[in-house]
């Protein structure tokens, strides 16, 4: 004796042929910026120590500014710079780094003169 199993959905409740094509496009878009951003750090790879730490600080004084007042850097740019590093060159600069909550970017910034940090 065989067992079949009939599962019954209601008409129309199958995901739509523009589903699949929306899925599909976000997908490329998400294979798209990972590549992107490896890409990023295959050029930077040939560059000096020195000349990352130079990219860095153009990157950190012209980087777009989040509604938070955060400067957000991808660390996978600069391949032979170490977060202790980051860290050194931008306090250097006056610039603090956020190391909570960052979901593996570096966010910076620049403290307010007036306020006292804590």
């Amino acid at each position: 004796m065989k067992a079949v199993a009939v599962v019954a959905a209601p008409q129309g409740g199958e995901f739509g042929g523009w589903g699949w094509w929306g899925l599909g496009a976000v997908g490329v878009l998400w294979l798209l910026s990972v590549f992107f951003s490896f890409l990023d750090g295959w050029k930077m790879r040939k560059h000096s120590f020195e000349e990352q730490v130079e990219v860095f600080l153009e990157d950190l004084r012209t980087g777009a500014v989040t509604r938070r007042g955060h400067i957000r850097l991808n660390p996978l740019k600069y391949t032979k710079l170490t977060e202790k590093d980051a860290d050194r060159i931008a306090e250097e600069t006056g610039y603090h780094r956020q190391n909570f909550g960052t979901k593996g970017q570096w966010l910076f910034f620049r403290p307010d003169p007036g306020e006292e940090l804590k």
